[in-house]
């Protein structure tokens, strides 16, 4: 896997301001994401630990130190799940700070012990969506318990990591290749917000790419949370469907609406490239067999879901595997699906359904490529580490 950095980044401007990320990770997509081994001792590791909402992720990349052809590997990525979100009352759990600090530590320990990082070269970040809560009591807890401090990302910032990290550059078109991030769009279906974007290459006074960013404060948590403070569950469950369709086509629409004005190529671009737990959960109960590290999908799945969420969620939450013959891919599913199931209640189902059937008819996804990106989840972490490697 080889990573190019066409602009050096300025390690005086901070990273919550940079607007010309001017960087094309030509590899990083989900093909080059499977962990090899370190071997040559002449190369360099850096990693990073992030803690969002739904837990933490980890990754390590190798660098080879020749400079006329620099190697970039992932040798570590992990994934540990646990709840670091505030409850509907809008409370903090101490314990989930604990719960998160250890989660830190013991990720650090193998960072140190298995893969030989060095300290100064271990980042612990925060995503914006955990940042937005200024969860202090965690990071006082992390602080002490591992001597770092926690780095919140800005949600611009972080969704300009994400696009170069999860959208691949090149895209072939016939015989020939196009530039696919400036075709394409990042959406991330989170738990408190829903963000994304997309880049642009621009020509003036020279070749440069700028980016276009979104965030809005609705994701499948917050819509659920509303839908319990409104006592919709208490009315039956064709009482809570349609009070989340209201939820969902009143701020919401209107929210995406008011963006879809200003950046045009949340509606226009061709591809939309789908991350965030919204977006797996859908691609993981509807096709658990589809392992690719692209799942295309198309605004009929999204239908289609609704419709299962509305008719049976406890169904849809337990779909058959019996067509997968590969024992491997059919443990891997089922793990998948379990940790679906473990993520997502019937009533954050709905939610999830309704911000997605919201945001397909907004931006006209019915005219559009549409992908789940597997590993999308790591883009921003991995681009992190290469802006940092490469200071």
């Amino acid at each position: 896997m080889r990573l190019e950095i066409l602009s050096n980044f300025n390690s005086s401007s901070s990273f919550v301001k940079t607007v010309n990320i001017i960087i094309l990770l030509s590899a990083i997509s989900q093909a080059a994401l499977r962990q090899e081994p370190a071997t040559n001792r002449s190369t360099e590791i850096y990693a990073a630990i992030e803690l969002s909402a739904e837990g933490a992720k980890v990754a390590a990349l190798q660098f080879s130190k020749n400079e006329d052809d620099p190697e970039v590997k992932l040798i570590y990525s992990d994934l540990v799940k646990f709840s670091l979100a505030r409850s509907v009352e809008g409370e903090f759990a101490p314990k989930a700070a604990i719960e998160g600090a250890s989660a830190v530590q013991k990720l650090l320990q193998r960072l140190r012990q298995e893969y030989n990082v060095p300290d100064e070269r271990i980042y612990l970040l925060g995503t914006s969506e955990l940042g937005a809560d200024h969860p202090q009591d965690l990071i006082s807890i992390i602080n002490k318990a591992t001597g770092k401090n926690l780095t919140f990302l800005d949600a611009a910032t972080e969704v300009q990591l994400s696009i170069v990290g999860t959208i691949p550059q090149r895209e072939r078109s016939g015989s020939s290749w196009i530039d696919n991030r400036n075709t394409s769009v990042l959406i991330d279906l989170g738990s408190y917000s829903i963000s994304g974007g997309y880049q642009l290459l621009k020509y003036s006074p020279s070749p440069q790419y700028d980016f276009t960013t979104m965030t809005i404060p609705h994701g499948t948590l917050s819509v659920s949370n509303q839908l319990t403070r409104t006592g919709g569950i208490n009315g039956g469950w064709m009482t809570l469907l349609q009070e989340a369709k209201a939820l969902c086509s009143g701020a919401f629409r209107d929210a995406l609406r008011k963006e879809r004005e200003g950046k045009p190529g949340l509606f226009n671009r061709k591809r939309v490239y789908l991350t965030g737990s919204t977006a797996w959960a859908l691609a993981t109960l509807l096709y658990p067999e589809k392992r690719d590290n692209y799942v295309p999908l198309k605004s009929e799945d999204i239908e289609m879901f609704s419709e299962k969420v509305a008719r049976s969620p406890w169904n849809l939450l337990n779909p058959s595997l019996s067509n997968m013959r590969d024992r491997g891919l059919r443990r891997e599913a089922e793990s998948e699906v379990k940790s679906v199931r473990e993520s997502f209640s019937p009533q954050q189902l709905v939610a999830a359904a309704e911000l997605l059937k919201t945001m397909a008819e907004e931006l006209n996804w019915r005219e559009k490529r549409v992908f789940f990106a597997r590993m999308g989840n790591f883009g921003s972490i991995l681009s992190y580490i290469r802006l940092q490697a490469g200071r």
